[in-house]
């Protein structure tokens, strides 16, 4: 093999190895770049799920809060109603005033409790006796509801020993009213009752957050109020009622939504819940920006290394040809 032979070997092995240098510059940027692009995204993903958690976890904490205040003050005004001179002592059941005076207290009761029930959006406001004769006001929805059996039924609704009343929603599977029930003597119960759409003014949704369900159940995780349409009374739904069931308090992250859960005082549980496809839209749409990003950049690097890569391998290029040219005229002379 003549000098000249090894040479053009030589150059062309230079020339294969620029070829593969660039190669490998390019793969080394793609990956570099790629990995670290992917790394950033799962960080912020993980950052983002972490915060909308928090943010939903503080919400829910903040509407327990919102919930267990306005119950309280519902509880406020009902104990009002032992103001009313004889509404606590008086038994319709064992008076034995004569008729004329018997009726003359009641009525008087009956136009107190009737001032009391105008101070908020009550549909009852009332006491109801042994005897299921009542005083105040006391809807016909809630006599048809309960019939015969009103007094048994709204004493069994006490859950509270200590304070003698209880909370309760879903009788007979009845979700449009919210019963509030206290012990005034033996014989005797006070109730007040709400319809669950004034729940929306405790649990009014930041504009921020538009995105996320609020629901109250009760224990059986049945639906008292939901700011979704046509839920009352319904069980949650499978995916949320899962999570729900999983734990009393918390947030909970799967595949289909993050859910968290507060269980109030009585039983009952906030669950407000978020599609977690709209808790990584934004992120998707950064990671979208960052690939596109990327891909520019690593073509970019690619072609500047392509660039460096020839820059390098032309002044061998030319010192070969330059040996062979060298090699022509010497031959020429000779």
């Amino acid at each position: 093999m003549t000098a000249k032979e090894r040479r053009r070997k030589a150059l062309k092995r230079l020339q294969q190895l620029r070829i593969w240098m660039i190669i490998a510059y390019a793969l080394v940027v793609i990956i570099a770049l790629f990995s670290v692009s992917l790394f950033a995204a799962r960080k912020n993903e993980d950052a983002m799920k972490s915060k909308v958690s928090e943010m939903t976890s503080s919400l829910n904490t903040q509407l327990k809060m919102n919930l267990e205040s306005y119950l309280s003050r519902m509880e406020s005004i009902a104990t009002l109603a032992f103001s009313i001179e004889d509404a606590y002592t008086y038994d319709a059941t064992t008076s034995t005033l004569d008729e004329y005076d018997q009726l003359n207290l009641e009525k008087s009761i009956s136009d107190e409790l009737f001032k009391l029930c105008l101070m908020e959006n009550f549909v009852d406001y009332g006491i109801v006796y042994r005897d299921n004769s009542k005083l105040g006001k006391v809807s016909n929805g809630t006599l048809e509801l309960f019939g015969n059996d009103m007094f048994i039924d709204l004493q069994a609704m006490i859950s509270r020993d200590r304070t003698h009343d209880g909370w309760f929603a879903g009788y007979k599977s009845n979700y449009e009213r919210v019963y509030y029930i206290k012990q005034i003597h033996e014989n005797a119960l006070l109730v007040m009752s709400f319809y669950t759409t004034e729940l929306e003014e405790v649990f009014d949704n930041p504009e921020t957050m538009h995105d996320m369900a609020i629901r109250l159940t009760d224990r059986n995780y049945k639906i008292i109020y939901s700011s979704e349409n046509d839920e009352l009374g319904h069980p949650l739904p499978d995916d949320i009622n899962q999570a729900a069931q999983s734990g009393t308090s918390g947030a909970i992250l799967d595949e289909t939504n993050l859910t968290t859960i507060n269980t109030c005082a009585g039983g009952w549980n906030i669950v407000c819940s978020i599609p977690t496809e709209i808790i990584l839209k934004e992120e998707k749409q950064t990671r979208k920006s960052t690939s596109i990003a990327t891909a520019v950049a690593a073509f970019a690097a690619a072609l500047m290394g392509t660039v460096f890569s020839m820059m390098l391998s032309d002044p061998f290029k030319m010192l070969a040809l330059s040996i062979d040219e060298d090699d022509e005229k010497g031959r020429k002379k000779s």
